[in-house]
């Protein structure tokens, strides 16, 4: 058996984000991690909450009516100590090094990866005082009690759930009254149904772990098998939830196609396959050409219905084992897998015919410049895409509508 080792600071944290959609995942998740969140939409809400001092407050710098910087100063001004998080979709290195310079501890740009901004929380410092005020929280606001957990996570196991200590630790403290109406029930009614029951608890940093060697064959009766019915409703929710956050947050949400944090992450993976087992990698960086003058001839509108029927034909090209994305505005990325820098060069070709014959309504005909290279020792992924893009480069200087390959040779001298 092992057991969680990480250690998770329990925080009160203030967030502010008008996003609803993204202000209640990053809540729901949080709260799933221990944590007792306040979260606010407008920069007016925040005032009134202003009075009270949070562990950790995150902060999007672009909020109606109150600029996020101004909270942010605000907010040093009280407690010099103040630890403060910014999030924005704004690249302006303005905004990004004048937040750094009022105070702010760290900056995500968005979109995120939802476990970036859970790894950067849990490795900040949090002062003791703090830290036991939320352990006191924590207490006192546990919805079920130690033995409640053990006979829980008894009853899941019993009963084919899937169950481990995270699933085990929403339940327990997740404050849901849906939720936690049928684990009451559910625990009431099947107490007595339990017997000589052997149990292996490991307990770090309130994350519970337990064993059931022996439990009775009691089936459960109608009135239970609601209740254990309810709780697998409230586990498939829970489990779509974040299955829906995960791809909002690496997915391009004009395209569908995976965005940079995606790419990033399956490239670390096929960086893996390519340094254990010599697996090949290639990449093709495509750009649209004269994309700009569409754009500003036909609005963006129509644009950005071109870059759609685009993607839909990248998915159709490609296996289901290439990863395919969108690197930013009208350019794209092509990882792959198991690929030579020569079948690499032919899928391109093949590529450069479907895209020239893509028939979109007013725009026309359109045409792409593609760079193809392939991964060599000690790349990263800034230097991977860094040669297809001198290819691609040498591409629209050629003429446009062409296929040029960087190999890597020149780096290597």
């Amino acid at each position: 058996m092992t057991c969680h080792n990480a250690i998770i600071h329990l925080m009160n944290i203030l967030l502010l984000e008008d996003d609803i959609a993204l202000n209640k995942a990053i809540r729901k998740v949080l709260e799933l991690d221990g944590h007792h969140v306040s979260s606010f939409f407008d920069g007016k809400e925040i005032i009134n909450a202003m009075d009270k001092r949070y562990d950790l407050y995150i902060l999007d710098i672009n909020v109606p009516h109150m600029s996020g910087l101004d909270i942010l100063d605000s907010i040093l001004l009280q407690n010099k100590k103040a630890k403060v998080m910014m999030i924005s979709s704004d690249t302006d290195i303005q905004s990004i090094q004048k937040a750094y310079d009022i105070g702010c501890v760290d900056y995500l740009k968005k979109p995120f990866h939802i476990a970036e901004l859970r790894a950067k929380i849990n490795h900040l410092e949090i002062p003791s005082a703090a830290l036991y005020a939320s352990i006191e929280l924590r207490e006192n606001s546990r919805p079920l009690t130690n033995k409640e957990a053990k006979l829980l996570n008894l009853l899941l196991d019993h009963l084919g759930l899937a169950v481990n200590y995270e699933m085990i630790d929403n339940y327990v403290y997740e404050n849901k009254t849906m939720t936690m109406d049928a684990l009451r029930a559910l625990v009431r009614r099947l107490r007595t149904k339990l017997a000589h029951n052997i149990i292996e608890n490991v307990v770090d940093n309130g994350y519970m772990i337990s064993r059931l060697s022996h439990v009775s064959n009691s089936q459960p009766d109608t009135k239970t098998q609601e209740h254990i019915d309810a709780l697998r409703r409230e586990n498939s929710l829970l489990k779509i939830e974040k299955e829906i956050l995960l791809k909002k947050s690496t997915t391009d949400p004009l395209t569908g196609l995976s965005n940079r944090i995606k790419i990033q992450e399956m490239f670390l993976q096929e960086q893996q396959n390519f340094i254990q087992n010599g697996d090949q990698l290639s990449i093709i960086l495509l750009d649209l050409d004269n994309f700009k003058s569409i754009n500003d001839r036909y609005g963006h509108n129509i644009g950005d219905k071109y870059l759609q029927v685009l993607s839909k034909t990248l998915n159709n090209t490609f296996r289901t084992i290439d990863i395919i994305g969108r690197w930013g505005g009208e350019e794209f990325i092509v990882l792959l897998p198991k690929t030579s820098l020569d079948d690499a060069k032919e899928i391109a070709a093949r590529l450069k015919e479907q895209i020239n014959a893509i028939k979109c309504p007013k725009i026309g005909l359109q045409t792409a410049s593609y760079g193809i290279s392939t991964l060599i020792e000690d790349d990263t992924l800034s230097s991977f895409v860094g040669r297809a893009d001198k290819a691609l480069f040498k591409a629209k200087e050629a003429g446009k509508n062409r296929i040029e390959i960087n190999n890597g040779l020149e780096e290597k001298h």
